[in-house]
Parts: structure tokens; sequence; C-alpha cells
């Protein structure tokens, strides 16, 4: 699929380019194609600021495409990007990098390609099954909820500079460009809590070790955001034997609340899917009514945190993610004002980025968000009301067997202070970093502190059980 014969992301706020989104609604190429606006970016980056003359000469390549797992309706979309020839090729000496193209903007992109990108889809021959090299690294980078492997665009191609590794990229199994299987539950009086979240967090884990095996990845450097992090984590904790370096990015759950750990568990999600953006007048699911039970606090209190609403907004949030009513589902429920909606929120979360940035950004959120309901209802039995985690990862982390990194934006409406008192029980070397200038979303938000932070915690040696630092 290549990029220049990609169509143009509608304008945001424009109510013919909504209504269209909407009628287009979401077929697989029309999420790749969104997919594809945004990771075709990758061919425009350089390395280090020094441009090739053109990507036939380039050190990345990159494929995208999915990955089949056992069992009905079972694949995961990944991005797999590797290194051509060896780093040590390409001058990045202080002198090269100063001399660059003066056409070379300021995040380091060229107007010459520098990375042959090769789109894969469902109904390609080829298989993504891409195994690292024996002297290879493997990282994995996952994403958080309501995102997909999209959202890392600005970061890959200097992650994929790290020597001697292989980056891959997953959605994870029911999100992003991955398959929509039923995302089955069931809790009865005598089911406890933990039963429940162990069970929603097989539903990913389980998916991302099968996928492990068919890559034939025997160790690998884990980088999950958000609640991408938290199952990470769940992840490391169970496949310890796995996971060479934990890297958790603003991750979800660390935070103990006992009136988290009492909330009621949501009602199973109708797996019709009712909500699907494919339905002109779709209904939200049913459940039956549910006392509201008083909520906790946001997981943090200062200047930082998003700002409180009025109580009548927040009970009905709240009774919302009690019902297992998800963003996604308000979204496909509005039909055709569900793009507007999400343009909203890009424009408002993400104003820093350029105008052809949000676009793309935006029309690949509404096209992952309108896919039918699958992974999603998972955060409603993994986090009660507030985001606080109804298994902590407070006193789960300090059976991690490997190196954990903590990485916060300065800005994060997540609170780093949670991860300060968890490295106090973990026995692992631990490093905790705050991006400046970035927020919850740090990847996005300062591209060059993030992979900075990334670069150093994956190739430098620890020399001491902990560690803190600003990059």
């Amino acid at each position: 699929m290549p990029s220049d014969t990609l169509p143009p992301s509608p304008e945001l706020f424009s109510r013919w380019g909504a209504f269209q989104t909407w009628w287009g609604r979401t077929n697989k190429e029309q999420a790749q194609i969104a997919e594809a606006r945004l990771l075709s970016r990758l061919q425009f980056f350089s390395f280090k600021g020094v441009a090739s003359t053109s990507a036939d000469n380039s050190l990345t390549i990159a494929r995208v495409g999915p990955v089949p797992l056992s069992g009905k309706n079972r694949q995961i979309n990944t991005l797999v990007i590797h290194q051509n020839s060896s780093p040590s090729s390409v001058d990045t000496s202080d002198a090269a990098v100063e001399s660059k193209d003066k056409e070379t903007d300021d995040q380091g992109r060229t107007p010459i390609a520098q990375t042959r990108l090769d789109m894969k889809t469902a109904t390609d021959e080829e298989s993504m099954v891409s195994p690292p090299a024996p002297d290879e690294r493997a990282i994995v980078v996952c994403h958080g909820y309501g995102a997909g492997l999209g959202f890392f665009f600005r970061n890959y191609l200097s992650l994929s500079q790290i020597p001697n590794s292989k980056i891959y990229a997953i959605d994870w199994l029911g999100m992003g460009g991955s398959s929509r299987p039923d995302f089955k539950f069931k809790h009865t009086p005598k089911t406890s809590i933990k039963e429940v979240v162990k069970d929603s967090e097989d539903f990913f884990i389980e998916g991302l070790e099968e996928w492990r095996q068919i890559q034939q990845i025997e160790k690998m450097v884990l980088i999950g955001h958000s609640l991408g992090g938290y199952l990470s984590a769940a992840y490391a904790l169970k496949y310890p034997d796995r996971v060479e370096k934990l890297i958790l990015v603003s991750p979800v759950g660390i935070p103990e609340n006992p009136e988290a750990q009492r909330t009621p568990l949501p009602e199973p999600p109708s797996q019709n899917d009712a909500t699907s953006a494919n339905s002109v007048q779709p209904k939200l699911q049913s459940a039956p009514q549910i006392k509201l039970q008083p909520q906790p606090p946001l997981p943090q209190q200062d200047a930082t945190a998003p700002p409180t609403r009025s109580s009548w907004v927040r009970r009905l949030a709240m009774g919302a993610w009690e019902r297992n009513i998800t963003p996604q589902s308000i979204m496909r429920f509005t039909g055709p004002f569900g793009p507007s909606l999400v343009a909203a929120y890009t424009s408002r979360r993400f104003a820093y980025l350029e105008e052809d940035e949000q676009r793309d950004l935006n029309n690949y959120i509404y096209h992952i968000s309108s896919k039918s309901g699958s992974g999603e209802y998972a955060l409603a039995t993994i986090l009660a009301p507030g985001a606080y985690a109804r298994w902590p990862l407070m006193d789960r982390l300090r059976d991690l067997k490997m190196p954990t990194v903590f990485l916060y934006g300065e800005s994060d409406w997540m609170d780093y202070r949670a991860a300060e008192k968890a490295r106090q029980s973990m026995t692992v070397p631990t490093v905790l970093m705050r991006i400046p200038n970035a927020g919850h979303h740090l990847y996005l938000d300062n591209p060059p502190a993030f992979d900075k932070a990334i670069l150093q915690t994956i190739t430098r040696p620890w020399d001491r059980p902990n560690g803190d630092r600003t990059v």
C-alpha cells in the first residue's frame, strides 16, 4: 500500500467529512488506510538527522500485517522494523549531524524517503512471522487503552536504530487493528474479584504469549503504555523468563484503593455488539440497575490531574463505567456524529501536532474505535471507577524478576509517586524517569526525550538497585 496512493484524511469538524467517515466505516480496508497514513511518516524520518539519498539505501525496513493465532477470529496486528545493515555504516558524528540536509525540519524529517515500508494485509500470502536474528534484541511495544500501534508513529525510527535490535509493535487482541473475538467473562456471588481480573488479564496475556512463540522470540524488552503497561507487568509476572527488561510507560493500576477493590463488577457485555458502527440505529447494551457506590477520588489530585466535573456528570460517568458502557460504544451509538466526538478529543489533547498529523491521528482513532467491541470491555473488569485497579500492582510488582523502568510525563495525570512507593519493596534494579514537557502520552508529547530515555534504559548497564532522573 504505497503512501503516495493513500487518500487524504477528512478535515477536522467538517460535517461532510464526518458523514463520509461514518458512511465508509469501518471495513478492514479503511482501518488499514488510516493506519498506513500514520506509519507512512516513518519513511521520511532520518537517523539522527543524517539523511540517506534514497529509501533503496535505507538502513531500516518496516512491515505491518496480521499474525494469526490459534482458534477462531484471533489475529494480532503486528509492525516489524529491522535494520538492513549495521547502524555504524551511517556517519552520526557531531560534524555529520551538524551538516545535515538543510531541508530536514526540527523533527528530523527529510523530503527524501528513508525507510522501505511494506504494508501487509490479511489477504497477503507472505507471513508476518519474523524471528530476531541470534544476535538481535527483540523490543516489543504495546499500546494503551483506546489506542493502537499507530500512536507511536513519531518514535519507531529512532527506536529501530538501537544497535542489534528488532522492533515489534502489536495491537492487543481485541483492540486496534487486531481481530475482535468475543470478550467473555462470568462472575457469580462465589467468584472472587481476583478470579475475574485474572481471566480478563489472560485474554490479552495469553494472546501475547502465543504471538511470542510464533515469532520465536526467546526474550524481549517489553514496553507498555498505560493499560498496556499494566498488562505488560501482568505478563512479566506470569512469564518472567521471557522478559529481559520491563519498561512501564505511565502505567495504570499501581495505586491501592480499598474502595475500588469492593466496587461491584460490571455485567458481561452483549456479544451481539449492537453498538457497532455498522448499525444506523444502534442500542446501548442493557444491564440491570446497579446501586451507585461512593466513589474514590481520581488517581492524582494535583494541578496536573483532569479537572473535577460536577457531581451529576461524575455519577453519570461512574454509572456508565459500572455498566461497562465504554467510550467506544458511546461513539458508535452516536452514528454519524461519532467522528466529530473523536475530533473534539483529538484537537484538544493533541493540539500541538501539525494539522495533517491531527487529521490522520483523528481518522485512525475513529476507525479502530468503531470496530466491533471486544477487548475494550476489559476496562471495567480490571479497573474500578476512578481508574484504580481491582487487583492493584502495588504489591504484585515486588515479585518481578527483571530490571524495571518507570517512565512518566512531568505533567502526567498518572501519579509517579505510586511507582516510587512500589519500588521500595522491589528487589530488582529499578529506574524512574520523568519526561519534561509531556503528559500521559509522553511518547507523542516529547518524542526526542522519550526515545532518549528508552535508549538509555535499554543499552546502558545499571550499576545500582534504584535510580531516578529527569531526561
